[in-house]
C-alpha cells in the first residue's frame, strides 16, 4: 500500500497585502508591510519547495501578487470566496485540494513563519498520522497544521487556535500529535518579532529585505527591540 503521507500538499494562505501586518503599522509603512509580507512568503515557499515529502504547494489568495509567487515557485493557486474569512478560505482550499488535485492530506503553513526549514517540514510529515499540530512559541497559536484527510477537523486560526485544534481533534476521536518544531516557533507580528528574526536568522530573504530597506537600522533605535545586523549568505537574494 502506498504511503498516504506522499499525497500531502502544503496550503499557504496569503491575505490581502493592503491590510498586511497591521500590528506593525507603528514602525512600518503600508508599502513596507506589503514588501515584508512578500519576503516572508518567499522564505516559506522556498523551504516548502525543497521538501522531499510534500506532493506540492497550493497558495490560497485573491491578491494579484499571488500569481507571480505561484509562477516563480511552480505552485498551484486557489482564489477563495471574496467574503471568506481565514478558516473558511482554508476549508475551501482543502476541498479544492482533495477534489481537483487528488490531495489526501494538507499541511497548512502560514506565510509569516519565514524561519521554517525543509528538514522540519519533512520531519513533521514523516511522523504524521491523522492530525499534527505545530504550536507557536507560547503554545497559543497554530503555526502549522497537518490533516489527513484534509477535513479531519474544523479549522479555527484566530491567533489562539492551538487549544481549539486540540479539542477539535479529541472531539473527532483523534489523538493529535504535537510537534513543537523550532523553525516554526516564530511568527512575525510585532517589532520584537522582527528583532528576533534578525538575530536568529540573518540570512533569510526577509532579513535581507529588512537590512536593505533600512528597517533593521530603524529597529535598532527602538529601546525594546534587540537587533543584530544580517550578513551575506547563500540564501540571500
Amino acid at each position: 500500500m502506498s504511503n498516504p503521507n506522499r499525497r500531502i500538499w502544503a496550503i499557504v494562505p496569503l491575505k490581502s497585502l493592503d491590510r498586511a501586518k497591521q500590528r506593525l503599522a507603528s514602525v512600518l509603512s503600508a508599502e513596507e508591510r506589503r514588501a515584508l509580507m512578500l519576503a516572508m512568503a518567499r522564505d516559506v515557499l522556498t523551504s516548502l519547495a525543497r521538501s522531499t515529502e510534500l506532493s506540492g504547494t497550493l497558495i490560497v489568495s485573491r491578491t494579484p501578487e499571488a500569481d507571480a509567487l505561484s509562477q516563480a515557485f511552480g505552485t498551484e493557486r486557489f482564489a477563495e470566496s471574496p467574503d471568506a474569512d481565514l478558516p473558511e478560505a482554508l476549508t475551501q482550499a482543502a476541498e479544492y485540494l482533495r477534489e481537483q488535485l487528488g490531495g489526501h492530506g494538507a499541511f497548512i503553513v502560514p506565510a509569516d513563519v519565514p524561519l521554517i526549514t525543509e528538514d522540519d517540514v519533512d520531519r513533521a510529515i514523516r511522523a504524521h498520522e491523522a492530525v499534527t499540530i505545530v504550536p507557536d512559541a507560547e503554545n497559543l497559536g497554530t503555526n502549522g497544521l497537518i490533516l489527513s484527510p484534509v477535513d479531519a477537523i474544523p479549522l479555527v486560526f484566530d491567533g489562539k487556535s492551538f487549544k481549539p485544534h486540540l479539542d477539535a481533534a479529541e472531539d473527532a476521536g483523534i489523538t493529535p500529535k504535537i510537534a513543537p518544531l523550532p523553525s516554526f516557533a516564530l511568527d512575525i507580528d510585532s517589532p520584537q518579532d522582527l528583532g528576533a528574526l534578525l538575530q536568529l536568522a540573518p540570512h533569510t530573504q526577509t532579513s535581507t529585505y529588512l537590512d536593505r530597506s533600512g528597517i533593521a537600522d530603524r529597529l535598532q533605535a527602538l529601546d525594546n527591540v534587540k537587533v543584530s545586523k544580517p550578513r551575506k549568505d547563500r540564501r540571500d537574494v
